[in-house]
């Protein structure tokens, strides 16, 4: 079962096992991590559930879809290196040790 740590706007870090979490995102409102509205529940529409992929990992996770990258774009004016929205990545045992970052605010 893959473990993923998020590192939350205040500074703490949240090490979660995935269980049976579809997505990065329902791992985290699954456990009401702060900063993580992801207001329409995953169906790539708000752009509410960016994190931040750490530096290692960045090329190890599917790249991001083009609707994911626009969603992003239209909320923050550009894609920032390794924004990512959470919802669109599956969790697989390849995810085991990912590190993402919760921005301070969404866009």
């Amino acid at each position: 079962m893959p473990q993923i740590t998020f590192l939350l706007p205040d500074g703490r870090a949240e090490t979660l096992e995935a269980g049976d979490a579809p997505t990065v995102m329902h791992l985290a409102i699954r456990h009401d991590l702060p900063g993580m509205p992801a207001e329409c529940g995953g169906q790539l529409a708000c752009a509410t559930c960016m994190i931040d992929v750490a530096e290692a990992w960045r090329g190890r996770l599917p790249e991001a879809s083009p609707d994911e990258r626009d969603m992003i774009e239209d909320k923050v004016g550009r894609v920032p290196e390794g924004r990512r929205l959470c919802c669109q990545i599956a969790v697989t045992s390849a995810l085991d040790g990912l590190v993402v970052a919760i921005p301070e605010r969404q866009a």
